[in-house]
């Protein structure tokens, strides 16, 4: 393989990864660096799970010193053990009874799922439609409490006024004839605000 004098010299030129072909070697510094830094990523996170592992089975051992735990593991793993060997006895003896009844119980458990999010949702209908219905219960209520009020409100300023009136007349009558011309400029100021 014959190479020109510019790729002898400048070796990048050569090959785009910077990779000598005849020795395999990297000539290039930003793909040596990313090689390295994919190889320490690697290397920090076999160093977590390493940890993680150890750090597990310390925790475990140093739990099995308390004798209740370790005859409450000891008797769950025997447990454990035996069902799972009579798990498997029956899948030997009989697989496709074994698979027919896991079968089965899948569709069980299929249905009841079906059922519980059919009668959740009757119920979120049946909760929105008396929550609304009532919410334009409330609105309608209110809406007429606040036109009753609206129209108390305009009746009393009414009443208001006509109590005014009487007691400006009855004042008129007990006023001197000086007093009165005021009294008149102080019921029309009032009537006209």
């Amino acid at each position: 393989m014959e190479r020109s004098r510019s790729e002898l010299q400048n070796p990048a030129l050569s090959n785009s990864a910077g990779i000598n072909n005849d020795v395999g070697i990297n000539n290039n510094p930003q793909t040596a660096n990313s090689t390295t830094a994919v190889s320490t990523g690697k290397s920090c996170s076999s160093k977590l799970v390493k940890g993680v592992v150890v750090g597990a089975v310390v925790g475990g051992c140093i739990t099995l010193l308390d004798n209740k735990t370790r005859s409450s593991v000891k008797r769950r793993a025997v447990t454990l053990k035996d069902s799972s060997a009579n798990m498997i006895n029956q899948v030997k003896e009989n697989p496709q009874e074994t698979k027919e009844k896991m079968v089965q119980q899948m569709k069980n458990a299929s249905n009841l799922l079906k059922d519980a999010i059919n009668d959740a949702k009757h119920l979120y209908e049946r909760v929105n439609e008396d929550f609304f219905k009532q919410a334009e219960d409330v609105k309608s209520v209110t809406h007429d409490a606040k036109s009753t009020v609206e129209d108390a409100k305009s009746d009393l300023q009414q009443i208001g006024e006509k109590v005014k009136d009487a007691t400006s007349e009855i004042s008129k009558e007990k006023m001197t004839p000086d007093e009165k011309p005021e009294a008149e400029r102080e019921r029309t100021y009032q009537s006209i605000h």
